[in-house]
């Protein structure tokens, strides 16, 4: 009995596995070509799989679309708040906030080039999670300042949804660079950005 309970346990460990390894290319692929461009085929050949075991996953493209936008936990992710020193003077506290979220985003490139690139197309799924992660990454942004810039923001709120802009455009300008381009260009954004919107106590 106590074999058998073990052997379901491997099975079921085994087929997550499978199905995370399915999303993980898919996002991969999805990314680089986008949805429509990706066949079913394709991404079974670049698993290893037959075509059956991907429909036997995910019955349709968009249900496969949805699970991969869904594997990113990103409420999770933005419940850690960044490793900001406190002790730092405010623009020093900005710019190292700012560095370390695009740090993060950098880490999440498939992502960010899967959702900007069917969101252009129109598509739903990617429209929606788009927004849902923006308004959850402004409400994240909100408790940070409110929490280690209450001594120089008044309004948290709006910083936020500035923020939130500003992130995401020097973000989207700088992507298509190599990682090591544009890490440099977005330390120096950094900088700018803090210099620009936060002003250090007297």
């Amino acid at each position: 009995m106590v074999g058998r309970v073990s052997a379901a346990v491997t099975s079921e460990a085994d087929l997550g596995g499978q199905r995370d390894r399915i999303l993980s290319m898919a996002l991969k692929l999805m990314s680089e070509n986008g949805v429509h461009a990706m066949s079913m085929r394709r991404l079974a050949d670049a698993c290893g799989l037959n075509v059956a075991t991907i429909y036997h996953y995910f019955p349709s493209k968009a249900d496969l679309l949805t699970e991969v936008i869904a594997q990113r936990s990103y409420d999770q992710l933005l419940e850690q708040p960044p490793p900001v020193d406190r002790s730092l003077a405010p623009r020093a506290r900005m710019e190292q906030m700012l560095s370390w979220i695009w740090t993060e985003m950098a880490g999440q490139d498939d992502m960010w080039r899967l959702l900007l690139g069917e969101s252009l197309r129109g598509e739903p799924e990617a429209l929606t999670s788009a927004a849902e992660l923006s308004a959850t990454f402004e409400r994240a942004l909100k408790r940070w300042i409110s929490e280690w810039f209450d001594d120089v923001i008044d309004e948290p709120a709006v910083m936020a949804r500035v923020l939130r802009g500003v992130i995401y455009g020097f973000f989207v300008e700088h992507l298509p660079l190599r990682n090591e381009d544009r890490s440099k260009f977005l330390r120096q954004r950094a900088r700018e950005v803090a210099a620009v919107l936060v002003r250090d106590s007297a």
